[in-house]
This record gives C-alpha cells, structure tokens and sequence, in this order.
C-alpha cells in the first residue's frame, strides 16, 4: 500500500495528489494512507511543488491539517537549504503568511543550533538577493513591453510543469523505445544460429521496453540517456547487417523479428530521435538558473 500510495504521489499532478489525500482523509480506512502521502509529498517532491500543494490542500472547504503536516514534516525532514526555500516561497503569493510563519516555527523547535545558525544565514541571503533584484528593477521601463513578454514566456517555459514539451517529450519516447521492443521480438529462436544470437534477440526487446517502464514511472536523465543507447544499439545492429563481414548470425537474427527488417530499423529510428530531442531537451531545462524573489517577514 504504501509503495502504491508513494509511486501515486511522485508521478501524479498535484491537483490529482491533493484529491487523493481529501478522498483518503474521508475513508474510514484511508487515514494510514493519507499520512504516507503527506510524508512522500513533503519529502520527496520539489520544493516549488511542496508550495503549491500547500496551497492547494489550505483551499476551502477543506481542512488545514493536510497543509499543516506537509509543512511540519518538510521543515523537519528536509535539508537546511531547501527548508530556506520553502520558507521564501511561502511568503510569496498566494500562500497565507501563516504556512511561512508555521514552517519557521517548526524549524526553530526540531533543529539542532547548528541547523538553525545555517537556516538564518540561508534566509538573510535570500533577503540581500531579493533586495537585489528590487534594485534591478528600475531597469525594466528601459525595456520594450514586447522584449519583457518574450522574457517572461521563456521564464515560464523553463520551469518544470508548465510546458508541454516537459510532458509530451518523455511520454512520445516511452512510445518509441515500446514501439522498437515489439518491432524486435524474436520469432524464430529455435532457428537461431548461435547461443549469443539468441540471447541478443531476447535482451535487446527486453531491454527497450524495460527503458520504457523506467521512464514512464521516472522522468529524469538517466532512463532517457538509456533509452536513447539502447535504440541506438537496435539500429546499429541493421546498419551493421548491410556490410559483407557482417555475422551470418546477425542477420539470421534480424530476419526473424515480429517485423521485417526495414520497417524494425525505422521503429529503431524512431525511438532514437524521439529520446534524444527529450533529453536534450531535460538537459537544456536542468542547466537553466532558477531565480526567483525571496520576500521574508519583518523581524
């Protein structure tokens, strides 16, 4: 249950997430479950997104407790720095001043001294950036209106969740590496010319749809990377096919697939291009700055 409960919260949208924890609050039985999926939510997910499923699950008519326990697990549980940028986040629009104020407060009464000295240096920095970036902003009226649009689009553009590329990339490649792994199950194993033959058409589709499990449940650089090697690999097994000192072996493998050999070689295609564009696409948005302004209350 709890694994369900966990993969449910990592790989749902947060409205879904929030909607889960209210049916869950409302089940006789669904309490112990309720809580694991504040704690996954508070631990596990991106501090911007533990923001805003604090603000979904303070919205009426629903009760503040779900808000209350991401907010006190997270400020126990996360690392010092992250815990800093919730607390920027929180004083922000269009989080109550009280969700900042009841995460300070936990913090203050959970964190060894240690913790605490690091946590206050972490907010006044963020004080000093913000008031920084009020500064900067004299400059903007020097800006054509259009440029300001094109900045904020692009600013939108690269954070995770708000554009589409983010979800239909991965989602297209899953597709792909599927596709090639049916494209190369093997039909005629006990034709095989060799062991190693055999065990090459059994890995290879099994491979491909394996990267394809992964990324369906994990979003991130190393499944597509894989993803993008192994289709790679189904490809060049063709193009290696078509040279005179190619093993006999391998194109005895290659014409015993559930598809011919030309259309297998363009699944392969297909699955290579379309996990390549998603991870460069995942690294161009990893590497972009993530800035933001930090406003905290008056001492």
């Amino acid at each position: 249950m709890n694994e369900l409960v966990r993969t449910a919260v990592a790989c749902q949208p947060l409205d879904a997430v929030a909607r889960l924890v209210d049916l869950l609050e409302r089940s006789p039985h669904g309490r112990c479950a309720a809580d694991e999926a504040l704690c996954t939510a508070a631990t596990e997910l991106p501090v911007h997104e533990v923001a805003q499923l604090v603000h979904l699950l303070s919205q009426p008519p629903r009760p503040s407790d779900g808000a209350d326990a991401i907010l006190r697990r997270a400020a126990e549980r996360r690392p010092v720095a992250e815990v800093s940028r919730l607390v920027t986040l929180l004083h922000q629009p269009p989080h109550a001043a009280r969700a900042g104020s009841q995460t300070t407060r936990t913090a203050a009464g959970r964190r060894s001294v240690e913790e605490l000295a690091e946590l206050i240096t972490s907010l006044v920095a963020e004080r000093t950036k913000d008031s920084a970036l009020e500064s900067a902003e004299g400059f903007e009226d020097a800006v054509p209106a259009s440029e300001n649009d094109e900045g904020a689009r692009a600013y939108e553009n690269s954070e995770p969740g708000h554009s589409s590329a983010a979800r239909w990339l991965p989602r297209l490649a899953v597709l792909g590496l599927l596709l090639c792994g049916g494209a190369h199950i093997p039909t005629g194993l006990h034709r095989g010319a060799s062991i190693p033959a055999d065990i090459v058409a059994i890995g290879l589709p099994a491979l491909c749809v394996l990267m394809a499990v992964l990324l369906f449940f994990r979003n991130s650089v190393a499944p597509l990377a894989a993803g993008f090697l192994v289709s790679v690999a189904a490809m060049a097994q063709h193009v290696l096919a078509e040279f005179p000192f190619a093993p006999s072996a391998l194109s005895h493998l290659l014409h015993h697939t559930a598809l011919p050999a030309l259309p297998a070689s363009a699944a392969a295609g297909l699955a290579a291009c379309l996990s390549l564009a998603a991870l460069v696409y995942a690294l161009a948005v990893a590497r972009q700055p993530r800035t933001a302004a930090a406003v905290l209350p008056a001492a």
